[in-house]
């Protein structure tokens, strides 16, 4: 056929004649997986075409925005208007059924606290990274609770002192969500989801990219008192 030809010739293909086999070289091997990524894209871009477009995929580092085709069979769920910044019930649902979960977040969302606490009733494992100015908030909202989670055995709380981005990242056992700006800085309550192993292993890796530029909090069993160190990307990858 005129197009093996032209990929024998230019030397992404290269033939066996011992096994009759046409097999590709190392070259056309790379260009198929850039070939593969980039298909990956227009997929879940078509998807959700309208969502996609909207959003402010800036605030995603770019080593993983060039990634962003592992987000295959996404769903969208919809916030009610009068609560943008409540989780979806689907949403609660499943972290609440996770026995691990990973959240980086850069917004103040109140319900986060009764969750994590039903958790770690339930023995769940639970790592998270605020911005400095989120955690303070809690901290200064939820004293009791905050502090009860710095010093829980299955918790581990970090502090940033940069930004997050996406707004709200949340990877389980089970799912991974994603809370996104659209393209004028507004939030408009809308939750990203997806159940495919490719998109919980994104999220995955985003996490830990927060992680390692992030500072472990917790309370130092002898004298009581908030520490706060370099953070430990070896206990944060126990769970």
């Amino acid at each position: 056929m005129p197009q093996i030809k032209k990929l024998l010739k230019w030397d992404l293909l290269t033939y066996d004649p011992n096994e009759d086999l046409y097999k590709l070289s190392d070259m056309g091997a790379l260009i198929v997986e850039k070939i593969e990524e980039f298909l990956n894209i227009i997929n879940i871009y078509a998807e959700n075409h309208e969502y996609w477009e909207t959003r402010d995929l800036s605030e995603i580092p770019y080593h993983m925005r060039k990634r962003i085709g592992n987000l295959v069979h996404c769903e969208l769920l919809e916030a009610n208007r009068d609560c943008l910044f409540e989780f979806h019930p689907t949403f609660v649902e499943n972290v609440l059924n996770s026995k691990y979960v990973m959240m980086a977040s850069s917004t103040f969302q109140p319900h986060t606290v009764s969750i994590f606490s039903k958790l770690l009733r339930n023995n769940s494992k639970v790592t998270c990274v605020f911005t400095e100015q989120i955690f303070n908030k809690y901290l200064e909202d939820y004293p009791e609770q905050f502090n009860s989670f710095l010093s829980h055995e299955n918790m581990n709380v970090s502090m940033r002192s940069g930004h997050i981005g996406p707004l709200t990242l949340v990877v389980t056992d089970r799912f991974m969500g994603l809370w996104l700006f659209d393209k004028n800085g507004r939030f408009d309550g809308t939750t990203l989801i997806s159940y495919e192993a490719s998109a919980l292993k994104w999220g995955r890796e985003l996490f830990t990219y927060y992680s390692s530029i992030s500072n472990l909090v917790y309370i130092d069993p002898d004298s009581g008192k908030m520490e706060i160190t370099g953070y430990n990307i070896t206990k944060a990858n126990k769970f």
